[in-house]
């Protein structure tokens, strides 16, 4: 039996697509060949699920040191942080101190729950930048690396060491692969696996009806929602500016606001309750805070909604609309052209463009055939394409080839 120790080091107090999507593959897992160990830098509500699914989990304590202070809001230390060299001697400063602080002492940590697991492999789920303390403890140990990519992050000489410690990269989708290459990343193996979503977990439990009457939105309404935790990337503004113009040709169109509120997102989400509240549309918008019946919720939408501002990596989100039937509109930017065919599969518009994506609201809340036959063809090509089975058996052969080498 191969063993594998899964390591999810975000926090932030909510449940991400990072960890969703860790959460999925370990279903699919064939457990008469693989045991999978999980390890989380902080409490996660998901937790309960990762035990029914009796995976053990382990808290690894990280000391994180602040990143603002007092002198970042003065003038002259902004001057002289300016200057190349110092600035340069101060973020080598930094990367020491986090190194010291932070690093070091994680990836001790971490390393005495891969001997505890016996792990063959590890699996670390965040990325070069974030998971190097996994880095760090995996030599350690001498396990092998399977580093998960889902980000466009900035990478340096640190990242381009640690790449070439890693046994695969694993990247979310091709636009990621490509900038992994382009930054200099040079691991043994690069492969792209899509993730997926178990579509056995996505069945809806209740009624739309029953979900609408509880939040107060009429069955005869139109409904659009976004879903994904609430903070400025994620472009939850973008969508209550976009509800302001349905409104005024839709009258009576409702949205949901779906997720609960990152730690680093509580300004953003008192700012966007206020918007809401400015534009008038406190009775057709409605924040639903965190859910576990996602699949619920979602499925009582008319059009799900993607308006991440940045290049979204992935967009576990449209994956899950499309399996639910639902026409979806998202931001062409980052790996999410390589989920939808505008047209076809799916609605593409602009990130950060509030008059472009109301204009494909309204166009679909106008051609219910249209949406019907989108939302039909979205969902055959997610189940082609998307597949779980499809996912760990990719995973299983990355694992089974990081073991053996």
């Amino acid at each position: 039996m191969l063993r594998v120790l899964f390591v999810e080091a975000s926090t932030g107090g909510v449940v991400g697509g990072s960890l969703s999507g860790l959460y999925h593959l370990i279903r699919g897992l064939d457990r008469s060949q693989f045991h999978a160990g999980m390890v989380l830098y902080e409490p996660k509500r998901i937790e309960p699920e990762l035990k029914n699914l009796d995976v053990p989990v382990y808290h690894v304590q990280r000391r994180r040191l602040p990143k603002e202070h007092g002198l970042l809001r003065s003038n002259g230390y902004q001057r002289t942080k300016a200057v190349r060299p110092i600035g340069a001697g101060l973020r080598a400063s930094r990367q020491t101190a986090r190194l010291l602080v932070e690093e070091i002492p994680a990836a001790v940590r971490l390393a005495a729950v891969i001997r505890q697991e016996r792990a063959d492999v590890v699996h670390l789920g965040n990325g070069l930048r974030a998971n190097f303390d996994g880095l760090l403890a995996c030599l350690m140990t001498r396990t092998p690396i399977i580093c998960h990519v889902k980000g466009f992050e900035k990478y340096g000489a640190r990242e381009r060491w640690a790449s070439s410690r890693t046994h695969t990269l694993v990247c979310m989708t091709h636009a990621i692969l490509q900038h992994c290459e382009r930054s200099g990343m040079r691991p043994r193996a690069a492969r792209v696996v899509y993730d997926a979503v178990d579509e056995a977990w996505l069945h809806p439990s209740r009624s739309p009806a029953d979900v609408r009457a509880e939040l107060g939105v009429p069955m005869d309404a139109a409904c659009v929602g976004l879903a994904g935790n609430i903070q400025e990337w994620k472009g939850q503004r973008v969508l209550v500016e976009a509800m302001a113009q349905v409104a005024r040709v839709r009258p009576g169109t409702h949205c949901l606001i779906i997720g609960g509120v990152h730690r680093a997102g509580e300004a953003y989400a008192a700012a966007l309750r206020h918007r809401t509240t400015e534009l008038g549309l406190d009775q057709w918008v409605h924040f639903t805070g965190f859910r576990e019946d996602i699949a619920d919720v979602m499925g009582a939408l008319d059009i799900v909604v993607h308006a991440s501002v940045r290049p979204e990596p992935f967009g576990r989100v449209i994956l899950e609309g499309m399996l639910l039937g639902k026409p979806v509109v998202a931001t062409a930017a980052g790996g999410v052209p390589e989920l939808i065919e505008h047209g076809r599969t799916g609605f593409l518009v602009p990130p950060g463009d509030a008059g472009a994506l109301a204009e494909t609201l309204l166009d679909i809340l106008g051609g219910p055939a249209t949406a019907r036959r989108v939302a039909a063809e979205a969902g055959g090509w997610a189940r082609q394409h998307f597949s779980l089975s499809r996912q760990v058996a990719e995973m299983s052969a990355i694992y089974e080839m990081a073991r053996r080498t």
